[in-house]
């Protein structure tokens, strides 16, 4: 009768008390550190100086698996041969199956080597090692990389360096799936930002192109007048000036932002057209404060037309204003440009009351595009902008007139 022969497996040999607590510590250390990282390079470059530095390895590297050429690339290594400076110039690639790191991706188990002499599968790199030791990292259930360590010294690693780098590994995979999420949310961030940036740059487009036929038809009313009492003359010197901002107009809305210089152009020669037209009843005043350089300063263009309009049209041009005067001062303050419109008209409360009395023909629009303007172009380019209304007053109570001030941050070219 045959003697039946048992198989006996051997446990495998546990870590003792001394050896869990450096594993508790080194791992612990390694997700702390890992915490500060934000990009997988960074990661990665973690990861294998803090295996030389906590381990007391003399070489590690970290290979990523390209699925599409099957092919393990270098992307972190630190050591004799690593980069101080966090890049590899000539990175080392590896078929699937090639080497013990090509066996390892292959395979998805790590390894430890005590003797490579003895392993044919051992490739050497810049110095023959006698130890190693090779990890897989898994992602998205399937490896994605290799951490790859050797020392000189023949069974070097020991079991409990494999579990070590095992948890590294889990870590790092956690790490760049984090890593991966942000960067996926922060792109999708950004192309919402993005799109939303197109519409409202399309969007402002659209209320210029409004702005221009407005600003337009306020002026061919005042030639029809001329035209239509036979000055011909005026009528002349009229589409002179008309012509001349016409092409001032033409330059200024083909653009988002213009110079001061130009901006302010436009807006003399609207006046000068007004004044034309209601035989010079009103007195200009237009003011640039040093150091203010309006050929540097940008704004969007013909932002403040409305409330010249407003000012001339609604304030000062009406009944029993003593020596109407309109007033317009750019300045800077404390990094902001500052346009303020001043006019001694008969005030918002009682031009409101002669249009609902219908004693104004008139109804300007302006000032509603303007504010859709100006918060579009807040968002877009965030420079604060804004319009704010002080209702004058003289001592009596009485009004006085109106005062508009404009804000927007400095913008130079």
């Amino acid at each position: 009768m045959a003697n039946d022969k048992k198989t006996v497996s051997r446990p495998k040999p546990q870590p003792s008390l001394k050896e869990e607590l450096e594993i508790e510590r080194v791992i612990n250390f390694f997700a702390m550190s890992l915490l500060e990282q934000s990009t997988v390079d960074e990661v990665l470059w973690d990861v294998v100086r803090n295996c030389i530095a906590r381990l007391k390895f003399v070489d590690c590297v970290i290979y990523e698996l390209d699925k599409s050429r099957n092919i393990l690339i270098q992307k972190a290594a630190h050591g004799p041969k690593d980069s101080t400076a966090g890049t590899i110039y000539q990175p080392i690639e590896l078929a699937v199956g090639e080497g013990i790191v090509g066996s390892v991706a292959q395979t998805g188990k790590p390894e430890r080597v005590d003797n490579t002499a003895l392993d044919k599968r051992y490739i050497a790199d810049d110095a023959v090692r006698l130890s190693e030791i090779a990890v897989p990292i898994w992602h998205n259930g399937s490896v994605w990389g290799v951490i790859d360590a050797e020392h000189p010294r023949r069974g070097f690693f020991r079991p409990h360096h494999l579990t070590i780098l095992t948890k590294i590994a889990a870590l790092c995979a956690q790490k760049i799936r984090r890593v991966e999420t942000e960067q996926a949310y922060q792109q999708v961030q950004q192309q919402l930002a993005l799109n939303n940036r197109r519409i409202a740059e399309t969007k402002l487009l659209a209320l210029r192109l409004q702005m221009n036929p407005h600003f337009i038809f306020n002026s061919l009313n005042a030639i029809n007048k001329f035209v239509l009492e036979n000055e011909s003359e005026q009528a002349s010197l009229y589409l002179t000036k008309f012509s001349k901002l016409m092409r001032q107009i033409m330059a200024n809305t083909a653009n988002e932002w213009v110079s001061l210089n130009n901006e302010l152009a436009a807006l003399n020669l609207y006046v000068e057209l007004e004044s034309l037209r209601c035989d010079h009843q009103f007195n200009f005043q237009l003011t640039v404060s040093e150091p203010l350089n309006p050929d540097l300063v940008r704004l969007p263009p013909m932002v403040t037309y409305p409330y010249i309009e407003n000012a001339i049209r609604h304030g000062l041009l009406q009944p029993n204003v003593c020596k109407p005067t309109l007033c317009v001062n750019c300045r800077e303050q404390d990094g902001y440009l500052v346009i303020e419109i001043t006019d001694n008209g008969i005030g918002r409360e009682a031009s409101a009351k002669a249009q609902l009395r219908g004693l104004t023909a008139h109804k300007t629009y302006g000032h509603a595009l303007t504010e859709e303007r100006l918060q579009i172009v807040n968002e877009v380019y965030d420079v604060n902008a804004g319009i704010y209304f002080t209702d004058l007053t003289r001592p009596t109570g009485e009004p006085a007139g109106t005062s508009v001030i404009f804000t927007m941050k400095l913008k130079q070219p």
